[in-house]
């Protein structure tokens, strides 16, 4: 009986906060708790876009005069952050998402006629060359943050 004692399978028991550790570590390591997340939010983007469908709330919309306008600069805006930071997933599900269309991205000209820079002034002449500037490297788009 010593030996079958010996020989039966160590079974370790784990806390509940050890296990809970455990299984969040496992997903973590295989992927499964981004998976997660991302259905999650997902979800959460579905049911605040899509209230009407549970029945309780009629769809809200943006109705501010220009606010088209605005939007497709801040979309750009956004959009050129994403691209600048190398984030071509986050990209990816931005543009269709936003509506935004590569070829529609304000340019760096429309952007500074929207805040009303004046074209000549030193300070529009100077993001304009500092803008080629950045083109000739290789880069496409207008950056605000840098510096």
């Amino acid at each position: 009986t010593m030996a079958q004692s010996t020989m039966a399978p160590k079974c370790d028991v784990l806390s509940q906060d050890d296990l809970r550790k455990k299984l969040y570590q496992t997903f973590k390591d295989r992927g499964i708790l981004d998976t997660l997340k991302t259905q999650l939010r997902n979800q959460l983007i579905h049911e605040l876009m899509h209230p009407v469908l549970n029945g309780k709330l009629q769809p809200w919309s943006i109705s501010v005069e220009g606010s088209s306008l605005l939007i497709g600069a801040s979309n750009s805006l956004v959009a050129d952050h994403l691209q600048r930071c190398g984030y071509e997933y986050s990209l990816s599900v931005f543009f269709p998402e936003s509506g935004l269309a590569k070829e529609k991205m304000f340019t760096m000209q429309d952007l500074l006629q929207l805040i009303k820079i004046n074209p000549a002034s030193s300070l529009y002449k100077s993001l304009i060359t500092r803008f080629d500037k950045e083109n000739q490297k290789g880069r496409r788009s207008f950056h605000v943050c840098r510096e």
